[in-house]
């Protein structure tokens, strides 16, 4: 934001607030979604709301726990407890279509991801928040279901981008989960890879660059783990750090901004 210094705090929801979302094309344009069935859509450089998109007036329907962009831009992906995948028109506020029975119905934190090279396909979680549900936004309905993928709920889901050893070039997703293992799972349900990772995940970010097209200035391709602990995951090596810094709290999320910081402070 242009008050440099200083941290403004946005109060435009009527509900605790349960996603956050950056534009792909726009880095000062993002979107917030809470349980008060809103989707506002803000200015980062000046803190202003800029639209608030209403996704239902159903009660049942009202609380929205995760929001994403489609990669173009233009569209906002909300899901509801009401077990719905709302697609709404950033321009317009217009909602262009839904998909239900199809999004997970806890109040808990979930997983939602849009795929970065191709803006009609994305995955939420499943109904009882153990699988997940493939769509292709130019279809009436999800394409796929891929079910009880893990043991227990999965907190996070991120697109890997095809240059990732286990992908070889095919389109493929990482997912966490309360029962401390991530996988990188491709979009017909094949499973490439688990973590192990011993303790309960909230959130996962790999590093955004092509796989290893880093390593000769020493920053490695890796996946940072959030949840009970910090850590690192290497591919053909393991997790190589646990941090504890936070104390007994939980991380809750991880991004790309934390990955720089990390591999800044350990050059």
């Amino acid at each position: 934001m242009e008050r440099e210094g200083k941290v403004q705090f946005l109060r435009h929801h009527q509900g605790s607030v349960r996603g956050v979302a950056f534009c792909p094309r726009d880095r000062y344009l993002f979107c917030s979604g809470a349980y008060d069935g809103k989707v506002n859509l803000y200015s980062a450089q000046k803190g202003d709301l800029l639209h608030t998109y209403n996704i239902t007036t159903l009660s049942l329907a009202r609380n929205i726990n995760a929001v994403r962009f489609t990669s173009d831009g233009c569209r906002i992906l909300a899901t509801t407890t009401a077990r719905r995948l709302a697609i709404i028109d950033v321009e317009s506020g217009e909602q262009l279509g839904s998909y239900d029975s199809c999004a997970f119905n806890g109040r808990d934190r979930t997983g939602l991801a849009a795929d970065p090279t191709n803006p009609s396909i994305a995955l939420c979680c499943t109904v009882n928040g153990k699988g997940v549900t493939v769509f292709d936004l130019r279809m009436p309905l999800p394409l796929d279901f891929i079910n009880d993928l893990h043991g227990n709920i999965i907190r996070d889901l991120t697109f890997l981008h095809d240059s990732w050893p286990w992908c070889k070039g095919q389109s493929a997703f990482l997912s966490v989960s309360v029962d401390g293992t991530a996988k990188v799972t491709t979009l017909d349900g094949k499973t490439l890879q688990t973590v192990d990772c011993g303790s309960c995940l909230h959130s996962a970010a790999p590093t955004p660059e092509i796989y290893g097209s880093m390593a000769d200035d020493g920053f490695y391709s890796l996946i940072m783990l959030g949840g009970d602990s910090i850590s690192a995951y290497v591919p053909e090596v393991g997790i190589q750090e646990l941090l504890q810094e936070h104390g007994e709290a939980p991380v809750w999320k991880i991004s790309s901004l934390v990955l720089f910081e990390y591999f800044h402070l350990n050059q």
